[in-house]
């Protein structure tokens, strides 16, 4: 069964000097891969997400993976945020809350998914049989979710395990959102165009902003109207640009600029 809640306003009662110990991350490429390790104390993922919806369409603003396929979940948003996200039933209605002061918490299993096509292609494909999320909104008002996911092998989600997602979602979203700060205030964007002019020194201008666009989230209708070009020309561009990369997917283009989620504390 789909489950939602608020969360308490009870004090948290983990000991909360892993999290904190994230602030040293904050706004550095070993943040995810930071933010998998500390949580593990207390919640066992494999991988998270954090999504904006604006529009009604998601936008990935930050993923990690613990998972031996580091590049899983680059695929699985993908094929989410291109073709299912509209029959996410969890995600909508946790958004057809009014905003609030204190996030919400939700939780399912893959056979709660009534829509098959979504069920068999995400969680069943992969063997993941389990969501944790919570939702809050940021200062526009748009919705921010972060998701954890957990494979079968995994066994499922605990109570106390749950329990402690609640408690801690607040200082973790705070964590995000300073982390996310930070790396605006770097101009990721810039980042991104080295990365991918180091991997193809051939791409043209318009190829890249087309590329730079994608890893924003913007849909190729989005682009289109950003760029003031028809969205078949968008489609050339991005064609042109995955060529030239020697990749297939929008998956891959995120996992080109995104460094490998290495545990903390390993080389």
């Amino acid at each position: 069964m789909i489950s939602i809640w608020n969360t308490s306003n009870a004090s948290p009662q983990p000991d909360l000097q892993r999290i904190v110990s994230l602030t040293r991350a904050m706004g550095s490429e070993q943040f995810p891969a930071s933010l998998l390790d500390s949580l593990a104390h207390w919640v066992n993922s494999q991988h998270f997400n954090v999504q904006r919806i604006s529009a009604g369409h998601p936008s990935l603003l930050l993923a990690g993976s613990r998972h031996r396929d580091r590049r899983l979940v680059w695929r699985c948003w993908d094929d989410y945020s291109q073709r299912f996200h509209n029959h996410d039933e969890l995600a909508s209605r946790m958004q057809s809350h009014p905003p609030m002061e204190r996030p919400l918490i939700g939780h399912l299993l893959a056979e709660d998914i009534s829509f098959s096509p979504y069920r068999q292609e995400i969680y069943q494909r992969h063997d993941m049989s389990e969501r944790l999320c919570s939702l809050s909104w940021d200062d526009q008002g748009a919705p921010l979710m972060l998701n954890l996911y957990r494979h079968r092998d995994a066994g499922y989600f605990r109570d106390h395990e749950i329990h402690a997602f609640e408690q801690l979602t607040p200082a973790l979203l705070q964590l995000v959102r300073g982390h996310l700060a930070l790396q605006r205030q770097e101009v990721p964007a810039e980042s991104w165009r080295a990365t991918l002019l180091r991997a193809a020194p051939q791409l043209t201008e318009k190829e890249l902003e087309v590329c730079l666009l994608l890893l924003r989230g913007l849909t190729h209708a989005g682009i289109g109207a950003a760029l003031g070009i028809k969205e078949t020309t968008v489609k050339t561009y991005r064609n042109r640009a995955f060529l030239r990369l020697n990749i297939n997917f929008r998956s891959q283009l995120f996992a080109l600029v995104t460094p490998p989620c290495t545990p903390a504390g390993t080389a």
